[in-house]
Protein backbone atom coordinates (compact mmCIF):
# COMPACT_ATOMS: atom_id res chain seq x y z
CA UNK A 1 0.00 0.00 0.00
CA UNK A 2 1.08 3.38 -0.96
CA UNK A 3 2.16 6.21 1.63
CA UNK A 4 3.29 9.65 2.18
CA UNK A 5 6.98 9.62 2.98
CA UNK A 6 8.97 12.25 4.25
CA UNK A 7 11.77 11.54 1.79
CA UNK A 8 9.23 12.17 -0.86
CA UNK A 9 8.28 15.40 0.28
CA UNK A 10 9.91 18.60 -1.26
CA UNK A 11 10.15 22.42 0.22
CA UNK A 12 10.24 24.80 -2.45
CA UNK A 13 10.14 28.96 -1.72
CA UNK A 14 9.74 31.99 -3.85
CA UNK A 15 10.17 36.19 -2.93
CA UNK A 16 6.79 37.70 -3.30
CA UNK A 17 6.07 41.02 -4.30
CA UNK A 18 3.65 41.59 -1.62
CA UNK A 19 2.68 40.10 1.74
CA UNK A 20 0.10 36.72 0.91
CA UNK A 21 0.90 37.26 -2.97
CA UNK A 22 2.17 33.55 -4.09
CA UNK A 23 3.70 34.12 -7.18
CA UNK A 24 2.98 31.84 -10.38
CA UNK A 25 1.65 32.33 -13.95
CA UNK A 26 -1.60 30.22 -13.53
CA UNK A 27 -4.37 29.52 -16.17
CA UNK A 28 -7.22 27.55 -15.57
CA UNK A 29 -9.88 26.38 -17.78
CA UNK A 30 -11.61 29.13 -18.72
CA UNK A 31 -15.45 29.89 -19.06
CA UNK A 32 -17.76 32.42 -20.88
CA UNK A 33 -18.46 34.71 -17.54
CA UNK A 34 -15.82 37.58 -17.46
CA UNK A 35 -15.81 41.46 -16.62
CA UNK A 36 -13.00 43.93 -16.28
CA UNK A 37 -11.48 45.66 -14.05
CA UNK A 38 -11.83 49.59 -12.87
CA UNK A 39 -8.38 50.86 -12.83
CA UNK A 40 -4.94 49.80 -12.62
CA UNK A 41 -4.22 47.34 -9.29
CA UNK A 42 -1.22 46.62 -7.12
CA UNK A 43 0.34 43.59 -6.19
CA UNK A 44 -1.12 42.87 -2.90
CA UNK A 45 -4.38 44.04 -3.25
CA UNK A 46 -7.17 41.26 -2.31
CA UNK A 47 -10.15 43.32 -3.77
CA UNK A 48 -10.90 44.21 -7.05
CA UNK A 49 -13.63 46.93 -8.84
CA UNK A 50 -14.96 45.59 -11.88
CA UNK A 51 -17.34 46.23 -14.65
CA UNK A 52 -18.15 45.07 -18.17
CA UNK A 53 -19.26 41.45 -16.52
CA UNK A 54 -20.82 39.40 -19.61
CA UNK A 55 -22.65 35.97 -18.85
CA UNK A 56 -22.50 36.02 -15.29
CA UNK A 57 -23.01 36.19 -12.26
CA UNK A 58 -19.95 35.12 -10.44
CA UNK A 59 -20.65 33.28 -7.48
CA UNK A 60 -18.95 32.99 -4.31
CA UNK A 61 -16.72 30.53 -4.37
CA UNK A 62 -15.48 31.17 -8.12
CA UNK A 63 -11.76 30.56 -9.32
CA UNK A 64 -11.14 33.31 -11.61
CA UNK A 65 -8.31 33.75 -13.75
CA UNK A 66 -7.09 37.72 -13.66
CA UNK A 67 -5.16 38.14 -16.62
CA UNK A 68 -4.72 39.38 -20.30
CA UNK A 69 -8.09 38.39 -22.92
CA UNK A 70 -10.84 35.99 -22.28
CA UNK A 71 -9.25 32.68 -24.26
CA UNK A 72 -6.60 30.72 -23.39
CA UNK A 73 -4.29 31.89 -25.96
CA UNK A 74 -4.48 35.00 -24.39
CA UNK A 75 -2.00 33.04 -21.21
CA UNK A 76 0.25 31.05 -23.57
CA UNK A 77 3.91 32.20 -25.31
CA UNK A 78 1.78 35.19 -26.85
CA UNK A 79 0.85 37.20 -24.00
CA UNK A 80 2.75 40.19 -22.61
CA UNK A 81 0.90 40.44 -19.38
CA UNK A 82 1.02 38.33 -16.30
CA UNK A 83 -2.34 36.17 -15.28
CA UNK A 84 -3.03 34.35 -12.27
CA UNK A 85 -5.48 32.77 -10.40
CA UNK A 86 -7.95 33.66 -7.44
CA UNK A 87 -10.77 32.67 -5.54
CA UNK A 88 -13.80 35.14 -4.53
CA UNK A 89 -14.46 34.74 -1.28
CA UNK A 90 -16.83 38.22 -0.93
CA UNK A 91 -18.70 40.17 -3.62
CA UNK A 92 -20.97 43.51 -2.77
CA UNK A 93 -23.18 42.20 -5.79
CA UNK A 94 -21.28 39.86 -8.50
CA UNK A 95 -24.57 39.67 -10.27
CA UNK A 96 -24.37 43.32 -11.39
CA UNK A 97 -21.41 46.13 -12.95
CA UNK A 98 -19.64 48.60 -11.08
CA UNK A 99 -18.97 46.38 -7.90
CA UNK A 100 -16.46 45.00 -5.86
CA UNK A 101 -15.42 41.44 -5.67
CA UNK A 102 -12.62 39.73 -2.79
CA UNK A 103 -10.26 37.21 -3.29
CA UNK A 104 -8.92 34.84 -0.56
CA UNK A 105 -5.33 35.83 -0.68
CA UNK A 106 -3.36 39.26 -2.14
CA UNK A 107 -2.49 39.42 -5.71
CA UNK A 108 1.52 38.32 -7.26
CA UNK A 109 1.36 41.11 -9.97
CA UNK A 110 0.16 44.69 -10.74
CA UNK A 111 -2.46 44.30 -13.60
CA UNK A 112 -3.39 47.39 -15.77
CA UNK A 113 -6.90 48.83 -16.03
CA UNK A 114 -9.52 46.89 -17.55
CA UNK A 115 -7.50 43.29 -16.97
CA UNK A 116 -10.20 40.68 -17.98
CA UNK A 117 -11.01 38.63 -14.72
CA UNK A 118 -12.78 35.44 -15.76
CA UNK A 119 -14.33 32.51 -14.31
CA UNK A 120 -12.44 29.02 -14.37
CA UNK A 121 -14.33 25.96 -14.42
CA UNK A 122 -11.03 23.55 -13.88
CA UNK A 123 -7.56 23.42 -13.17
CA UNK A 124 -5.17 24.00 -16.29
CA UNK A 125 -4.41 20.68 -17.97
CA UNK A 126 -1.13 22.95 -19.97
CA UNK A 127 0.09 24.53 -16.50
CA UNK A 128 2.18 27.59 -17.41
CA UNK A 129 5.04 29.18 -15.77
CA UNK A 130 6.15 27.59 -12.24
CA UNK A 131 7.70 30.72 -10.32
CA UNK A 132 7.97 28.82 -6.57
CA UNK A 133 11.01 26.62 -7.37
CA UNK A 134 14.31 27.68 -5.53
CA UNK A 135 15.40 25.36 -3.21
CA UNK A 136 16.46 26.33 0.01
CA UNK A 137 19.32 24.00 0.61
CA UNK A 138 20.38 20.69 2.18
CA UNK A 139 17.33 20.15 4.60
CA UNK A 140 16.12 16.57 6.88
CA UNK A 141 12.91 18.14 8.09
CA UNK A 142 10.38 20.85 7.95
CA UNK A 143 8.14 22.44 10.73
CA UNK A 144 5.24 22.73 8.51
CA UNK A 145 3.18 26.22 9.03
CA UNK A 146 -0.08 24.29 8.83
CA UNK A 147 -3.14 26.48 10.52
CA UNK A 148 -3.41 26.18 14.21
CA UNK A 149 -6.74 27.21 15.59
CA UNK A 150 -7.26 28.56 18.96
CA UNK A 151 -10.66 27.02 20.50
CA UNK A 152 -12.67 28.79 23.01
CA UNK A 153 -14.95 26.62 25.46
CA UNK A 154 -17.75 28.32 26.83
CA UNK A 155 -19.42 27.23 30.45
CA UNK A 156 -23.40 28.91 29.89
CA UNK A 157 -24.41 28.88 33.77
CA UNK A 158 -27.93 27.18 34.06
CA UNK A 159 -28.12 24.55 31.54
CA UNK A 160 -28.04 20.60 31.43
CA UNK A 161 -24.10 20.88 31.15
CA UNK A 162 -23.17 21.59 34.68
CA UNK A 163 -19.70 21.45 35.25
CA UNK A 164 -18.91 20.90 31.55
CA UNK A 165 -18.32 23.36 28.60
CA UNK A 166 -21.99 24.43 26.54
CA UNK A 167 -20.24 25.28 23.33
CA UNK A 168 -17.33 25.21 21.70
CA UNK A 169 -16.22 28.45 19.92
CA UNK A 170 -13.18 29.32 17.41
CA UNK A 171 -10.78 32.34 17.23
CA UNK A 172 -7.79 33.77 15.82
CA UNK A 173 -5.99 31.15 13.40
CA UNK A 174 -2.05 31.26 13.75
CA UNK A 175 0.59 29.46 10.99
CA UNK A 176 4.14 29.26 12.15
CA UNK A 177 7.11 27.32 11.05
CA UNK A 178 10.39 26.39 10.57
CA UNK A 179 13.35 24.99 8.58
CA UNK A 180 15.88 24.12 10.94
CA UNK A 181 19.06 23.91 10.75
CA UNK A 182 20.06 22.98 7.45
CA UNK A 183 23.09 23.45 4.86
CA UNK A 184 24.00 26.68 2.82
CA UNK A 185 24.83 25.33 -0.74
CA UNK A 186 25.19 29.26 -1.50
CA UNK A 187 24.04 32.93 -0.08
CA UNK A 188 20.26 33.16 -1.15
CA UNK A 189 18.85 31.62 2.05
CA UNK A 190 20.83 34.23 4.56
CA UNK A 191 19.01 37.61 3.26
CA UNK A 192 15.28 36.85 4.54
CA UNK A 193 16.07 37.98 8.13
CA UNK A 194 18.08 41.26 7.21
CA UNK A 195 16.89 43.12 4.03
CA UNK A 196 17.61 43.33 0.28
CA UNK A 197 20.10 41.75 -2.04
CA UNK A 198 22.02 43.55 -5.11
CA UNK A 199 23.62 42.01 -7.37
CA UNK A 200 26.92 43.35 -9.38
CA UNK A 201 28.80 41.13 -11.59
CA UNK A 202 32.34 41.38 -12.48
CA UNK A 203 32.03 42.11 -16.15
CA UNK A 204 28.83 43.04 -18.63
CA UNK A 205 28.57 43.36 -22.16
CA UNK A 206 28.77 46.85 -23.71
CA UNK A 207 25.63 46.73 -25.26
CA UNK A 208 23.14 49.86 -25.27
CA UNK A 209 20.12 48.65 -24.12
CA UNK A 210 17.51 50.17 -21.64
CA UNK A 211 14.28 49.88 -20.21
CA UNK A 212 11.18 51.07 -22.37
CA UNK A 213 8.81 52.22 -19.68
CA UNK A 214 9.20 51.45 -16.06
CA UNK A 215 8.77 48.46 -13.97
CA UNK A 216 7.78 47.70 -10.49
CA UNK A 217 8.83 45.44 -7.57
CA UNK A 218 6.79 42.31 -8.99
CA UNK A 219 6.53 42.85 -12.04
CA UNK A 220 7.74 39.46 -14.39
CA UNK A 221 7.21 41.00 -18.09
CA UNK A 222 9.63 44.19 -19.71
CA UNK A 223 10.01 46.09 -22.73
CA UNK A 224 13.43 46.73 -24.18
CA UNK A 225 14.75 48.89 -26.40
CA UNK A 226 14.57 47.93 -30.30
CA UNK A 227 17.56 46.30 -31.26
CA UNK A 228 18.68 44.56 -28.24
CA UNK A 229 19.91 41.48 -29.57
CA UNK A 230 19.27 38.96 -26.75
CA UNK A 231 18.14 35.51 -26.54
CA UNK A 232 15.89 33.26 -24.09
CA UNK A 233 18.36 31.94 -21.42
CA UNK A 234 20.35 35.47 -21.29
CA UNK A 235 21.26 36.90 -18.01
CA UNK A 236 20.58 41.03 -17.69
CA UNK A 237 21.84 42.90 -15.07
CA UNK A 238 19.21 46.31 -14.67
CA UNK A 239 20.61 48.92 -13.27
CA UNK A 240 18.90 50.93 -9.79
CA UNK A 241 17.02 54.31 -10.45
CA UNK A 242 20.46 56.70 -9.96
CA UNK A 243 22.77 54.71 -12.34
CA UNK A 244 23.96 55.79 -15.81
CA UNK A 245 25.25 52.04 -16.12
CA UNK A 246 25.73 49.00 -13.94
CA UNK A 247 27.73 48.82 -11.50
CA UNK A 248 30.77 45.96 -11.95
CA UNK A 249 32.38 44.52 -9.09
CA UNK A 250 35.59 46.11 -10.23
CA UNK A 251 34.06 49.09 -9.51
CA UNK A 252 35.30 51.22 -6.44
CA UNK A 253 32.08 52.02 -5.58
CA UNK A 254 29.83 50.18 -3.04
CA UNK A 255 27.12 48.01 -4.03
CA UNK A 256 24.01 49.81 -5.25
CA UNK A 257 20.95 48.85 -3.89
CA UNK A 258 18.39 48.12 -6.48
CA UNK A 259 20.69 46.83 -9.10
CA UNK A 260 19.23 43.08 -9.99
CA UNK A 261 20.18 40.15 -12.61
CA UNK A 262 17.41 38.33 -13.68
CA UNK A 263 17.44 35.47 -16.71
CA UNK A 264 15.13 35.99 -19.45
CA UNK A 265 12.60 33.09 -19.75
CA UNK A 266 11.12 33.60 -23.25
CA UNK A 267 10.13 36.47 -25.80
CA UNK A 268 6.85 36.64 -26.02
CA UNK A 269 6.97 39.21 -28.77
CA UNK A 270 9.87 41.10 -30.22
CA UNK A 271 10.97 43.83 -27.39
CA UNK A 272 9.29 42.02 -24.26
CA UNK A 273 10.87 39.72 -22.58
CA UNK A 274 9.18 37.78 -19.90
CA UNK A 275 11.55 36.53 -16.51
CA UNK A 276 11.93 33.66 -14.48
CA UNK A 277 11.50 35.49 -11.64
CA UNK A 278 10.01 38.66 -10.89
CA UNK A 279 11.63 42.00 -10.10
CA UNK A 280 12.88 42.43 -6.87
CA UNK A 281 13.06 46.37 -7.56
CA UNK A 282 11.13 49.39 -9.18
CA UNK A 283 13.17 50.39 -12.47
CA UNK A 284 12.32 54.10 -14.28
CA UNK A 285 11.72 53.96 -17.97
CA UNK A 286 15.37 54.32 -20.20
CA UNK A 287 17.19 52.40 -17.00
CA UNK A 288 20.20 50.50 -18.20
CA UNK A 289 19.66 46.81 -19.24
CA UNK A 290 23.03 45.16 -20.09
CA UNK A 291 23.70 41.36 -20.38
CA UNK A 292 26.15 39.63 -17.82
CA UNK A 293 29.44 38.35 -19.82
CA UNK A 294 30.20 34.76 -20.06
CA UNK A 295 32.10 33.51 -17.14
CA UNK A 296 31.40 36.18 -14.88
CA UNK A 297 31.35 35.93 -11.28
CA UNK A 298 28.87 38.31 -8.79
CA UNK A 299 29.00 39.69 -5.69
CA UNK A 300 25.67 39.82 -3.87
CA UNK A 301 25.52 42.51 -1.18
CA UNK A 302 23.48 41.72 1.44
CA UNK A 303 22.19 44.89 3.59
CA UNK A 304 19.66 45.87 5.91
CA UNK A 305 16.22 47.16 5.02
CA UNK A 306 13.18 48.10 7.77
CA UNK A 307 10.70 46.44 5.56
CA UNK A 308 11.61 43.31 5.06
CA UNK A 309 10.27 41.11 1.89
CA UNK A 310 7.79 37.74 2.76
CA UNK A 311 7.98 34.51 0.82
CA UNK A 312 5.50 31.61 -0.02
CA UNK A 313 6.22 28.32 0.49
CA UNK A 314 5.38 25.16 -1.32
CA UNK A 315 5.31 21.87 0.14
CA UNK A 316 4.80 19.27 -2.27
CA UNK A 317 4.34 15.74 -1.66
CA UNK A 318 4.30 12.03 -3.87
CA UNK A 319 3.07 9.04 -2.18
CA UNK A 320 5.39 6.12 -2.19
CA UNK A 321 3.61 4.62 -5.22
CA UNK A 322 4.23 7.46 -7.20
CA UNK A 323 1.34 8.12 -8.19
CA UNK A 324 0.76 12.35 -9.18
CA UNK A 325 -3.28 12.03 -8.65
CA UNK A 326 -2.84 11.12 -5.20
CA UNK A 327 -0.25 14.43 -4.63
CA UNK A 328 -0.48 16.47 -1.50
CA UNK A 329 0.31 20.06 -2.10
CA UNK A 330 0.14 23.00 0.12
CA UNK A 331 0.79 26.89 0.01
CA UNK A 332 1.81 28.56 2.78
CA UNK A 333 2.04 33.31 1.64
CA UNK A 334 2.98 35.88 3.70
CA UNK A 335 5.86 34.52 4.92
CA UNK A 336 8.15 36.52 7.49
CA UNK A 337 11.63 35.27 8.76
CA UNK A 338 11.17 36.63 12.07
CA UNK A 339 13.89 35.17 13.24
CA UNK A 340 17.13 32.93 11.97
CA UNK A 341 20.52 31.90 12.79
CA UNK A 342 24.27 30.88 10.85
CA UNK A 343 26.41 28.33 12.39
CA UNK A 344 29.20 26.49 12.03
CA UNK A 345 31.40 23.78 14.08
CA UNK A 346 34.59 22.31 14.02
CA UNK A 347 34.59 19.74 11.47
CA UNK A 348 31.32 20.33 10.30
CA UNK A 349 29.45 22.53 7.53
CA UNK A 350 28.19 26.29 7.53
CA UNK A 351 24.76 25.37 8.57
CA UNK A 352 22.18 28.12 8.43
CA UNK A 353 18.15 27.90 9.94
CA UNK A 354 15.18 30.10 9.72
CA UNK A 355 13.81 29.58 13.43
CA UNK A 356 10.79 31.06 13.18
CA UNK A 357 8.53 32.09 10.05
CA UNK A 358 5.41 33.00 10.23
CA UNK A 359 2.40 33.03 7.66
CA UNK A 360 -1.06 34.98 6.49
CA UNK A 361 -2.61 32.13 5.42
CA UNK A 362 -2.16 28.39 3.98
CA UNK A 363 -3.77 26.58 0.81
CA UNK A 364 -3.94 23.26 -0.38
CA UNK A 365 -4.93 21.16 -3.35
CA UNK A 366 -7.21 18.68 -1.30
CA UNK A 367 -10.62 18.71 -3.01
CA UNK A 368 -13.95 18.02 -1.40
CA UNK A 369 -15.33 14.92 -2.26
CA UNK A 370 -19.17 16.63 -2.16
CA UNK A 371 -20.57 19.52 -2.83
CA UNK A 372 -22.28 20.82 0.51
CA UNK A 373 -26.06 21.26 0.56
CA UNK A 374 -26.36 24.90 0.51
CA UNK A 375 -27.57 27.42 -2.14
CA UNK A 376 -24.72 28.54 -4.60
CA UNK A 377 -26.27 32.04 -5.36
CA UNK A 378 -26.18 33.06 -1.35
CA UNK A 379 -23.02 33.95 0.60
CA UNK A 380 -25.52 34.05 3.72
CA UNK A 381 -26.00 30.42 3.35
CA UNK A 382 -22.56 30.07 3.27
CA UNK A 383 -21.70 28.96 6.39
CA UNK A 384 -17.76 29.72 5.90
CA UNK A 385 -17.24 26.90 2.79
CA UNK A 386 -17.34 27.95 0.00
CA UNK A 387 -20.34 27.40 -1.97
CA UNK A 388 -19.54 27.88 -6.11
CA UNK A 389 -20.14 26.23 -8.67
CA UNK A 390 -16.64 26.10 -10.32
CA UNK A 391 -15.09 23.22 -8.74
CA UNK A 392 -14.28 21.08 -5.88
CA UNK A 393 -16.28 24.40 -4.21
CA UNK A 394 -17.04 22.89 -0.49
CA UNK A 395 -13.22 22.60 1.18
CA UNK A 396 -12.27 25.36 3.28
CA UNK A 397 -8.36 26.72 1.78
CA UNK A 398 -8.77 24.73 -1.35
CA UNK A 399 -6.94 26.60 -4.48
CA UNK A 400 -6.17 26.17 -8.15
CA UNK A 401 -2.36 25.95 -7.86
CA UNK A 402 0.48 24.37 -9.60
CA UNK A 403 2.04 21.64 -8.55
CA UNK A 404 5.79 22.05 -8.17
CA UNK A 405 7.06 18.29 -8.32
CA UNK A 406 10.65 17.34 -8.24
CA UNK A 407 10.98 17.53 -12.45
CA UNK A 408 10.11 21.64 -11.72
CA UNK A 409 13.43 22.07 -9.49
CA UNK A 410 17.20 22.11 -10.06
CA UNK A 411 19.00 21.09 -6.68
CA UNK A 412 22.37 23.44 -6.59
CA UNK A 413 25.65 21.69 -7.34
CA UNK A 414 27.67 23.68 -5.77
CA UNK A 415 29.70 21.70 -2.45
CA UNK A 416 28.92 22.98 1.23
CA UNK A 417 30.80 25.71 2.48
CA UNK A 418 33.42 23.63 5.39
CA UNK A 419 34.98 24.90 8.50
CA UNK A 420 38.11 24.05 6.91
CA UNK A 421 37.43 27.27 4.77
CA UNK A 422 36.04 29.37 7.70
CA UNK A 423 38.20 32.75 9.01
CA UNK A 424 36.74 34.45 12.03
CA UNK A 425 38.65 37.73 12.41
CA UNK A 426 37.89 40.08 15.48
CA UNK A 427 39.48 43.87 15.26
CA UNK A 428 41.56 42.73 12.26
CA UNK A 429 43.46 40.37 13.54
CA UNK A 430 42.82 36.16 13.32
CA UNK A 431 41.47 33.91 16.08
CA UNK A 432 43.05 30.14 14.67
CA UNK A 433 41.13 28.31 17.26
CA UNK A 434 37.66 28.92 16.80
CA UNK A 435 35.62 25.91 17.34
CA UNK A 436 32.37 27.11 16.79
CA UNK A 437 30.11 30.50 15.87
CA UNK A 438 26.29 30.79 15.92
CA UNK A 439 25.25 34.40 14.92
CA UNK A 440 21.01 34.69 15.83
CA UNK A 441 19.18 37.46 14.06
CA UNK A 442 15.81 38.48 15.47
CA UNK A 443 13.54 41.30 14.36
CA UNK A 444 10.76 41.50 17.17
CA UNK A 445 7.60 40.12 14.80
CA UNK A 446 4.58 40.67 15.62
CA UNK A 447 1.22 39.56 13.85
CA UNK A 448 -1.52 42.03 14.29
CA UNK A 449 -5.18 40.80 13.79
CA UNK A 450 -7.44 43.87 13.58
CA UNK A 451 -11.12 44.15 14.07
CA UNK A 452 -11.49 44.39 10.12
CA UNK A 453 -14.06 42.03 7.87
CA UNK A 454 -13.05 38.98 7.30
CA UNK A 455 -14.57 36.05 4.54
CA UNK A 456 -15.52 32.36 4.42
CA UNK A 457 -13.38 31.07 7.13
CA UNK A 458 -10.29 33.01 7.18
CA UNK A 459 -9.44 34.52 10.67
CA UNK A 460 -5.75 34.68 10.61
CA UNK A 461 -3.22 37.56 10.85
CA UNK A 462 -4.01 40.25 8.52
CA UNK A 463 -0.36 41.60 8.31
CA UNK A 464 2.85 40.90 10.48
CA UNK A 465 5.12 43.75 11.55
CA UNK A 466 8.64 44.39 11.69
CA UNK A 467 9.62 44.76 15.33
CA UNK A 468 13.40 46.04 16.86
CA UNK A 469 16.30 43.88 15.30
CA UNK A 470 18.93 42.36 17.50
CA UNK A 471 22.03 40.67 16.34
CA UNK A 472 24.17 38.32 18.72
CA UNK A 473 26.61 36.32 17.95
CA UNK A 474 28.14 33.82 20.29
CA UNK A 475 31.90 32.21 19.51
CA UNK A 476 33.59 29.17 21.70
CA UNK A 477 37.65 29.58 21.28
CA UNK A 478 39.96 27.48 22.88
CA UNK A 479 42.42 29.97 24.62
CA UNK A 480 46.23 29.53 22.89
CA UNK A 481 49.14 28.97 24.15
CA UNK A 482 50.20 32.06 26.18
CA UNK A 483 53.27 32.91 23.59
CA UNK A 484 51.47 34.60 21.03
CA UNK A 485 54.10 33.34 18.04
CA UNK A 486 53.19 29.61 18.66
CA UNK A 487 50.03 29.66 18.05
CA UNK A 488 50.44 31.67 14.30
CA UNK A 489 48.01 34.35 15.63
CA UNK A 490 48.79 38.00 15.94
CA UNK A 491 47.10 38.63 19.33
CA UNK A 492 49.15 40.10 22.09
CA UNK A 493 48.24 37.06 24.61
CA UNK A 494 45.97 34.67 25.68
CA UNK A 495 43.60 36.67 28.16
CA UNK A 496 42.97 39.24 25.41
CA UNK A 497 39.23 38.38 25.78
CA UNK A 498 39.44 38.95 29.50
CA UNK A 499 41.13 41.88 28.86
CA UNK A 500 38.53 43.30 26.10
CA UNK A 501 36.02 42.42 28.45
CA UNK A 502 36.66 44.62 31.01
CA UNK A 503 37.17 47.85 28.27
CA UNK A 504 33.56 47.59 27.81
CA UNK A 505 34.20 48.95 24.74
CA UNK A 506 35.37 52.28 26.25
CA UNK A 507 39.24 52.92 24.93
CA UNK A 508 38.74 56.28 25.86
CA UNK A 509 37.15 57.95 23.12
CA UNK A 510 33.55 57.00 23.86
CA UNK A 511 31.76 53.54 23.22
CA UNK A 512 33.13 52.33 20.21
CA UNK A 513 32.89 48.80 19.85
CA UNK A 514 35.21 46.64 17.13
CA UNK A 515 35.16 44.78 14.05
CA UNK A 516 34.19 40.88 13.49
CA UNK A 517 34.69 39.96 9.76
CA UNK A 518 33.28 35.84 9.55
CA UNK A 519 34.63 34.52 5.67
CA UNK A 520 34.03 31.11 4.21
CA UNK A 521 36.16 31.06 0.87
CA UNK A 522 35.29 27.72 -0.89
CA UNK A 523 37.74 28.69 -4.13
CA UNK A 524 38.23 32.01 -6.42
CA UNK A 525 35.28 34.17 -6.41
CA UNK A 526 33.48 31.90 -4.04
CA UNK A 527 32.79 33.10 -0.50
CA UNK A 528 30.59 34.22 2.03
CA UNK A 529 31.66 37.21 4.42
CA UNK A 530 29.71 38.36 7.06
CA UNK A 531 31.15 41.81 8.35
CA UNK A 532 30.49 43.79 11.54
CA UNK A 533 29.83 46.51 11.75
CA UNK A 534 27.76 47.51 8.38
CA UNK A 535 30.02 50.42 7.24
CA UNK A 536 33.39 47.89 7.87
CA UNK A 537 36.02 47.19 4.80
CA UNK A 538 38.21 44.45 5.18
CA UNK A 539 41.76 45.38 5.78
CA UNK A 540 41.09 49.03 6.97
CA UNK A 541 41.29 48.57 10.84
CA UNK A 542 44.81 49.92 11.22
CA UNK A 543 44.18 53.42 9.47
CA UNK A 544 40.98 54.19 11.61
CA UNK A 545 38.01 54.32 9.65
CA UNK A 546 36.11 51.68 10.52
CA UNK A 547 36.74 51.18 14.49
CA UNK A 548 33.04 51.34 15.14
CA UNK A 549 32.98 55.16 16.45
CA UNK A 550 29.83 57.04 16.84
CA UNK A 551 28.85 59.75 14.26
CA UNK A 552 28.49 63.40 14.84
CA UNK A 553 25.20 62.89 16.51
CA UNK A 554 26.85 60.54 18.95
CA UNK A 555 24.83 58.06 17.35
CA UNK A 556 24.94 54.54 14.77
CA UNK A 557 28.24 53.17 17.18
CA UNK A 558 28.45 50.67 14.89
CA UNK A 559 30.84 47.93 16.64
CA UNK A 560 30.34 44.78 18.00
CA UNK A 561 30.59 44.88 22.14
CA UNK A 562 31.72 41.97 24.35
CA UNK A 563 28.97 41.23 26.40
CA UNK A 564 30.36 38.05 28.34
CA UNK A 565 33.63 36.17 28.11
CA UNK A 566 33.91 33.83 31.46
CA UNK A 567 37.05 31.89 31.34
CA UNK A 568 35.64 28.95 33.50
CA UNK A 569 37.96 26.11 34.64
CA UNK A 570 36.03 22.85 33.90
CA UNK A 571 37.34 19.00 33.52
CA UNK A 572 38.58 20.09 30.28
CA UNK A 573 42.53 19.56 29.19
CA UNK A 574 42.49 22.86 27.77
CA UNK A 575 40.77 25.96 28.94
CA UNK A 576 38.11 27.50 26.89
CA UNK A 577 36.13 30.85 26.67
CA UNK A 578 32.90 31.15 25.15
CA UNK A 579 32.48 35.16 24.19
CA UNK A 580 29.41 36.90 23.62
CA UNK A 581 29.21 40.04 21.07
CA UNK A 582 26.25 42.24 21.16
CA UNK A 583 25.95 43.64 17.12
CA UNK A 584 24.22 47.14 16.23
CA UNK A 585 23.97 45.88 12.44
CA UNK A 586 25.92 43.80 9.58
CA UNK A 587 26.31 43.23 5.51
CA UNK A 588 26.98 40.12 3.81
CA UNK A 589 28.85 39.82 0.79
CA UNK A 590 28.23 36.45 -1.49
CA UNK A 591 30.71 36.09 -4.50
CA UNK A 592 29.58 33.23 -6.36
CA UNK A 593 28.40 31.83 -9.78
CA UNK A 594 25.07 31.85 -9.25
CA UNK A 595 23.63 34.69 -10.44
CA UNK A 596 19.92 35.02 -9.19
CA UNK A 597 19.14 35.47 -6.39
CA UNK A 598 15.12 35.74 -5.74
Amino acid sequence: MAVFRSDQSQLTYAMEAAPGGDPELNNGTLTSTHCDIKGAVTAGTSQVEYDGIANGPFIVGDMVRIGPGTSTSDATSSTTAPYEVRRIVHGTDLSANNNTMFFDRPLAFNHVDNTTVTEISAASTTQAHKIITEVPGVYESITVPDMTPSFEPRYFLGTASKRDWTKMYVGAQSFTGSLPSFIALNGKPLRWAIGTVSDVPSAVESASTDINGAVSKGDIYVTLDGSHGYSAGDFIVFASADQADPETADSTADAVTGQEIQKIAAFPSTNVARLEKPFRFDHPDNAPAREVSSGATVKHHIEEASLLDTMSWHVHMRDSGETAANDFDRRYVGGFVGSCNISADEGGMLMTGWDSVQFLDAFHNQENVSQPNVNPGSEANNTGVFSGDSFAAGMPRFTDMLKIASGDISLPTTEPYYFSQGQVKIMGQEFARVRSFNLGITNGEEARYYIAPRFGRQRGPAEIREGRRSYGLSCTLALPDTAASATGISRDSATEFFKQLLMEGNYGSGMEGFNIEITFTRGTNDSIQILIPADYTSGDETSGADVGLPDSNGENGNGAFLTGAPHPISGEPILQVGAEFSCRNLKIIVTDSEYVYT
